[in-house]
């Protein structure tokens, strides 16, 4: 049998997937949705066919899948009920190719990046509550 080395890289996220997900992806139910759509860019799906798969909440699958459709990952086809298809340009499409191989392949680091805030970031908000001397 062979072992696996379970240690990660330190930059095992590319920056184009750290930035997706610092963009437009605040949970893993928006992840989920996202790449639920993304597997079948060919099927136009409804809201309650989404959230038959995801299993969250059926306000929540709506605002994602309207949320999706304004940042221009999704292309929305009027009727009734209304449909939703992946239909992102190119870099939107790399990019969340790039996030769907890192979360099937880190999943836990890509939770990680999606919940906790950028080091820099935190750094910056600290550093704006140091007393200087003038």
């Amino acid at each position: 049998m062979q072992w696996r080395n379970f240690e990660m890289p330190d930059e095992t996220l590319s920056p184009a997937v750290k930035q997706l997900l610092s963009r437009h992806i605040g949970s893993v139910e928006q992840l989920e949705v996202l790449l639920l759509l993304r597997g079948s860019p060919e099927r136009a799906w409804t809201s309650a066919e989404v959230y038959d798969v995801i299993r969250s909440s059926p306000a929540s699958v709506s605002q994602r899948l309207e949320a999706f459709t304004a940042a221009g990952f999704l292309a929305k086809e009027e009727g009734s009920p209304l449909r939703f298809r992946y239909a992102p340009n190119h870099s939107l499409r790399s990019a969340v190719d790039e996030t769907a191989a890192a979360y099937r392949n880190w999943r836990i680091r890509v939770i990680e990046a999606i919940f906790a805030p950028e080091v820099d970031a935190v750094q910056s908000f600290a550093d704006a509550f140091k007393l200087r001397k003038d």
